[in-house]
């Protein structure tokens, strides 16, 4: 005889849709900022910045162009870099000491402090290297294959080449400082001689600090990978330019009365040529400032960017011709004209260009309308 129980049925439980990428993003969006206060000191990251900006930030005045979505993902993006390059340091044993604040007191002005990246170098032991390599696959990993492939190759690799050229020398110490940049500003230091001018100043900042004669910039670039390393020493010159910023800052703050908006340092310019690339550049202080509103009234970054994007372009092509010797066409000299109301020096820069043979390699050679 048939049963007559029916069969049940059980409903699958599919489980809600969710969204990684909306998570994920939430979270850098999220990510806390260090709250504007009133102080007076320096930070060591400030030095070679806008005056006015660190004046205002000094002051704790509340920004017109908050730190917006797009400068914390880049912001993370150059975070992580840092962080893998760190841990490559740390595993190979090169790290000595990492985050120490270290403070300068100049006769009569402002106080300069911050956190230097890391300092490197010494008497490695190799052999204690080596047990740290599986310490920290141990910490960070059930196995190999759960971290990306290139760390550990990365440091058996450093750890081959430092043991057999240093086996029995110690390494130079240096303070090393960490930057990571994107694809155009990893185009320019492929030419470059030194480190950017503020990050030099940053790092001769830790190595007056703690008293040491020998500073790296190391630049990673979040595009792919590669590094550019620069050597910092505290030469006659960076030291002049360490004290005067540092003279400057104290100056104008020191100026500031009860209504500190009144005694503003000067506006910075929005755009100058550069004498070692030989460009039209926007400066970048203007085009990534929190007041960038209040103090030169545009909108946003966005607005700043697109005022100067296609005249920059322009000059930057018809002074190019112009070192070069090519013909002008008629839209070229009105070019020219337009540019000269804003760098009155044009024909100065062409000169020094000319000089120096620049543009004038095949390789720097590209189309020009």
């Amino acid at each position: 005889m048939p049963s007559s129980k029916k069969k049940s049925s059980s409903a699958k439980l599919i489980g809600m849709p969710w969204d990684f990428a909306s998570l994920w993003n939430e979270a850098i969006r999220s990510l806390p900022e260090r709250p504007l206060q009133k102080r007076s000191h320096i930070w060591a990251s400030e030095l070679g910045g806008a005056y006015v900006d660190r004046y205002l930030k000094m002051h704790g005045h509340p920004f017109s162009n908050p730190i917006n979505f797009r400068s914390k993902r880049k912001f993370t993006a150059g975070h992580i870099w840092e962080w893998i390059v760190g841990i490559v340091l740390t595993a190979t044993g090169i790290i000595k000491e990492q985050q120490l604040r270290g403070e300068v007191q100049l006769p009569k002005m402002l106080k300069v402090t911050g956190r230097l990246d890391f300092i490197a170098g010494g008497d490695i032991d190799w052999v204690k290297a080596k047990e740290q390599v599986k310490v920290i696959q141990q910490i960070f990993a059930t196995s190999i294959d759960d971290m990306p492939p290139f760390i550990f190759h990365a440091v058996d690799r450093i750890l081959f080449k430092m043991e057999q050229m240093f086996t029995r020398v110690p390494l130079q110490e240096v303070i090393l400082e960490c930057k990571s940049v994107g694809g155009i500003m990893a185009g320019r230091l492929e030419n470059a001689t030194s480190a950017m001018p503020h990050h030099e100043l940053q790092n001769l900042h830790y190595l007056l600090a703690n008293k040491m004669p020998t500073g790296v910039v190391l630049y990673v670039s979040k595009d792919d990978a590669f590094c550019y390393q620069f050597e910092v020493t505290p030469t006659k010159e960076l030291l002049k330019k360490y004290r005067d910023d540092v003279k400057t800052m104290t100056a104008y703050y020191n100026n500031s009365g009860k209504d500190y908006l009144k005694t503003l340092p000067p506006l910075e310019k929005e755009v100058s040529f550069n004498e070692v690339s030989f460009q039209f550049v926007k400066n970048f202080y203007v085009e990534y400032s929190n007041y960038i509103t209040m103090l030169y009234g545009y909108k946003d970054f966005e607005a700043f960017k697109w005022k100067w994007q296609k005249p920059l372009a322009s000059f930057n092509r018809v002074f190019k011709r112009c070192v070069k010797g090519d013909n002008m066409t008629a839209a070229n000299l009105d070019i020219i004209k337009e540019a000269k109301k804003t760098f009155p020096l044009w024909d100065k820069y062409v000169a020094k260009a000319k000089a120096a043979g620049a543009f004038q390699k095949p390789e720097e050679e590209g189309e020009d309308e």
